[in-house]
């Protein structure tokens, strides 16, 4: 990858951060703090590989081990978004 493409995810990463940030102060819903810490984790992970590729954590790159941490806080999102789409389904 590229440090533009890197530079520009950067860039989206942090627009849907800011973005879902304040739409959670606003909406004062617990469901933006799985969104805001995975795109809080991407933007770390992509920063991290743009300003210090070369950092290490445990003997793996640290922007590899924040992309790991960003999907497991993807996968808490995605179910928590799939719960509430459901939720609003059912009668009742």
């Amino acid at each position: 990858m590229t440090d533009t493409l890197r530079a520009l995810l950067l860039v989206l990463f942090l627009a849907h951060l800011v973005g879902f940030a304040m739409l959670g102060v606003r909406r004062r819903q617990w469901y933006y703090l799985a969104l805001v810490t995975t795109f809080g984790l991407l933007c770390a992970a992509f920063a991290t590989a743009l300003f210090a590729p070369e950092a290490q954590a445990g003997g793996l790159a640290l922007h590899r081990l924040l992309r790991f941490a960003a999907w497991a806080a993807a996968a808490v999102s995605l179910s928590w978004t799939l719960l509430r789409v459901l939720g609003r389904r059912r009668p009742g």
